[in-house]
């Protein structure tokens, strides 16, 4: 049996509107009266490409920041917003606790995000490159994912109290919070109310699904899909997209009638696992690439992790575009194909020839050059 994983973003699916939403939905916490209202700027949906890209280049230091983060194996947007905003809120607690003195700073609601934004409006929001250097002053170089926010948490907690734990880490009501802005921005409120039976906390949004760029030709990518299987591969997906942000542009595409559903694993069913079975089991947690691999059969998903070598039926193939993809292969034993067409582009090679991956890409139709 051969079996080809894909990762979406970066391989299949351009990145580019992630990231953009990423930039807004910062650019909404820092400036809307629904969140912290730090200053007087409008905050509106109603934004050109050129608006949205000056954002991006604003917030994410013309995506220094996102390359950082990226290059620690942070491969979720959602994680990425909420290091930008851990640091933001640090940066600005430090300011005022030197003013006021030490604070105990509660973030589980709108209103207690709205509370903290009054008390630290008049002080200086922090540029994108402050961001950055206290991420490179914090994190060690080798630092991975789990660690970059352990030591963040941690410095955040020696400089502003044990108290800041409470919002600093991943599973914190603070990152539900800003998921929730990401998803409206991303969804549209429409579709987010669709899909979360809630209305959206801040409404007025179209949405971007139904914008996503294919790294190629819908057409060219449906029939290397389809060419695969001819010459006896098995396909699957391993992402971090949740089912819909998967879903909606594959439709679109006619790419997931290619699929069978038990090997297309997201982020919703790396989440239900993750709270069936008490741990963090993201990216670059291999997990995900588990099911896509062996399925999504969810009485074997304690022994996936335990054993998954039981499991292994003949050669597995990574597609993706990131360094936790290349943990996550090298974890499963898997040949690591690394295409060129993520946030680095052409750059990516140095870091896949470092990881000594088998193979290096330049889109991902260009595997049919090696399968």
């Amino acid at each position: 049996m051969k079996k080809v994983i894909f990762d979406v973003d970066g391989v299949l699916l351009s990145e580019k509107r992630y990231f953009d939403v990423s930039a807004l939905v910062l650019w909404e916490w820092y400036y809307s009266p629904a969140y912290m209202h730090l200053g007087n700027e409008t905050v509106t949906a109603s934004l050109t490409d050129e608006q949205i890209d000056a954002l991006r280049a604003r917030f994410w230091n013309h995506d220094e920041i996102l390359t950082w983060l990226k290059q620690h194996g942070v491969n979720s947007n959602w994680d990425m917003v909420h290091a930008h905003i851990v640091v933001t809120l640090w940066l600005m607690l430090e300011a005022y606790t030197k003013d006021h003195g030490p604070i105990d700073v509660v973030l589980r609601t709108p209103d207690d995000v709205q509370y903290i934004g009054s008390l630290l409006h008049g002080y200086d929001v922090p540029s994108a490159g402050q961001v950055m250097r206290r991420l490179i002053n914090v994190v060690p170089d080798r630092a991975g994912k789990d660690d970059v926010f352990t030591y963040l948490s941690d410095a955040v907690s020696s400089s502003l109290g044990t108290s800041s734990r409470q919002w600093t880490p991943l599973d914190s009501p603070l990152w539900q919070l800003h998921f929730e802005a990401f998803q409206d921005w991303d969804f549209g409120g429409a579709l987010y109310a669709q899909t979360y039976q809630k209305p959206p906390y801040a409404k007025g949004k179209e949405g971007f699904l139904r914008r996503e760029q294919p790294l190629g030709t819908a057409a060219g990518i449906r029939r290397m899909f389809q060419e695969l299987k001819r010459r006896g591969y098995e396909i699957a997906i391993a992402t971090g997209r949740s089912q819909m942000e998967m879903q909606i542009p594959f439709e679109t595409y006619h790419w997931l009638e290619e699929f069978d559903p038990v090997y297309v694993a997201t982020y919703t069913d790396v989440e239900a696992a993750s709270q069936k079975l008490g741990m963090s089991l993201d990216k670059p947690n291999p997990f995900a690439y588990y099911l896509g691999a062996f399925g999504k059969f969810p009485k074997q998903y304690c022994d996936y992790i335990a054993h998954p070598d039981d499991f292994k039926r003949g050669t597995y193939y990574i597609v993706g575009d990131s360094l936790a993809d290349v943990w996550c292969a090298q974890a499963m034993g898997a040949v690591m194909i690394g295409t060129l067409t993520g946030l680095d582009g052409q750059a990516a090679r140095t870091m896949f020839e470092r990881e000594h991956v088998d193979y290096i890409v330049d889109t991902v139709e260009d595997i049919l050059k090696i399968l």
